[in-house]
């Protein structure tokens, strides 16, 4: 009895003590996912509710691209290249239609989930209550994987002082204009044509606080101290094309996250910004951390992806 009992216990603690170190390093690129779904439905009504998913338009790009890149593959054609991809969805027939997350990864840190149907229509129908889950816990994840692996960032005391913000940046970010309310930093290579930039800047509370409002406001900053190479040349809202506002909460401070495009006014010069307006009633004032890209002709949703993932790295100190 005393044996059985210890070979239960040995067997008890190795499936608890169990980690995925010594799994295999992932594989694949940012935001691309492999699906493990058989022809016949991923030509028909799944497919298409996957698709719905994970192709929609990426908010605040100058053209359409994906939220994911899909890699579709049947079952008979899985193995050991695909099982250690970043992002992988297993689609299998089952006794009973259920979903599993992460319950035995290929490879380290991976992102995985098996999804089992009995008939086409469970399938359908579990797709449609758990595919918004699934997105946005891979997004969760690509952000989990860039703050783990990313580029190490170096604190700003700047920030500190002017802003009362803990917040930090990749070293190959530069400074370009750092005043008393407005912080400008840029990744600028000289043998590549893009710019990835931040901003950080505040102002006094702004009532009503929604979108409006504050691009107007942020107009207001940016033809203040963005200029270009001419005089009347300044950053500006491309307000042409509506923005994506999302309403999000970070450390109990509202914050208001709009993607757009910007322009330089009087001036060819354009591209994708993201925005977090954080409603800091406490010092009551609203404290801006943007990013924005110029990336003529290249795919821009990693890269601001990034960005994004970089400004929501953020904490407000106790006291100003």
């Amino acid at each position: 009895m005393r044996n059985s009992y210890l070979i239960l216990v040995l067997i008890l603690s190795s499936c608890l003590s169990f980690d995925n170190t010594s799994l295999p390093s992932y594989t694949g690129a940012v935001n691309e996912v492999v699906i493990v779904i058989d022809d016949p439905l991923w030509e028909g009504a799944c497919g298409d509710s996957i698709r719905h998913y994970f192709n929609s338009e990426v908010p605040g790009l100058s053209w359409i691209e994906p939220l994911f890149d899909i890699i579709q593959i049947n079952a008979s054609d899985f193995g050991r290249i695909f099982e250690t991809h970043r992002n992988l969805i297993i689609v299998q027939k089952g006794e009973k239609t259920n979903i599993y997350f992460n319950t035995k990864p290929y490879s380290r840190n991976q992102w995985f989930c098996i999804i089992e149907y009995e008939t086409a229509r469970d399938l359908q129908k579990i797709l449609g209550e758990y595919l918004p889950i699934i997105s946005h816990q891979i997004e969760q994840k690509e952000q989990e994987r860039y703050d783990l692996v990313g580029p190490p960032k170096k604190p700003l005391p700047s920030a500190a002082k002017k802003f009362n913000l803990n917040f930090g940046l990749p070293n190959k970010y530069k400074s370009v204009l750092d005043t008393n309310g407005f912080s400008w930093f840029e990744y600028n290579p000289p043998d590549k044509e893009i710019i990835k930039g931040v901003f950080i800047y505040e102002y006094a509370g702004v009532r009503p606080f929604n979108a409006t409002t504050l691009l107007m406001a942020r107009d207001s900053v940016l033809k203040q101290f963005v200029l270009g190479v001419s005089d009347s040349s300044y950053m500006t809202t491309e307000h042409q094309y509506a923005p994506h506002v999302s309403i999000h909460n970070h450390d109990n401070l509202k914050i208001l996250r709009v993607k757009g495009l910007w322009k330089m006014s009087n001036a060819f010069m354009g591209g994708s910004f993201v925005s977090n307006f954080i409603c800091d009633t406490t010092n009551n004032r609203v404290l801006a951390l943007e990013g924005f890209l110029f990336s003529p002709g290249e795919d821009k949703r990693n890269r601001m992806k990034e960005l994004e993932w970089i400004i929501s790295d953020f904490k407000i100190r106790s006291s100003k």
